[in-house]
């Protein structure tokens, strides 16, 4: 008797393990970057481009205004230093939208830009969908948003 109560409780344990599992599974397919797909503004940046400099307060001002809807800004160092020292130049360049790493950049698939600066705009499947060479305006970087047709409410 205690043999076979041992074998149910150890499928009951199998059993359980295995829901466990699938509920994990499927949490993390629902929070896979499909799922939370959003367009991307993808804008190079370097700290000795002067452009680049006059550009971040615009692009710190569109990435609140940006905050609630499925367009997201991110910067990129185009001089490719590791991580850290993306982000410490970031800071002192004062920064406020989210910089990525390069690794993450490569998965774009995007050729680093002839110019500085350069923003690309990707739709959620992460297709180059707008090029904008240099310095951009917020009236500029909307007017595109538009012409995607992305709703995008300036407040």
């Amino acid at each position: 008797m205690k043999i076979v109560h041992s074998m149910i409780v150890a499928a009951g344990l199998v059993g359980l393990a295995l829901a466990m599992i699938q509920l994990q599974d499927s949490r993390a397919a629902s929070q896979s970057p499909q799922a939370e797909a959003k367009w991307l503004i993808v804008n190079y940046w370097s700290e000795w481009c002067a452009p680049c400099r006059l550009e971040i307060p615009v692009l710190n001002a569109l990435n609140e205004t940006l905050s609630s809807t499925n367009v997201t800004i991110v910067g990129v160092n185009f001089d490719e230093d590791p991580q850290g020292i993306t982000l410490s130049i970031a800071a002192d360049m004062g920064i406020e939208f989210p910089t990525l790493a390069m690794d993450v950049v490569a998965e774009f698939k995007l050729r680093a830009p002839d110019v500085l600066p350069t923003t690309y705009i990707l739709s959620p499947a992460r297709e180059v969908v707008a090029k904008m060479i240099g310095a951009q305006t917020e009236e500029s970087l909307l007017a595109q948003l538009a012409s995607l047709n992305l709703p995008v409410e300036k407040d």
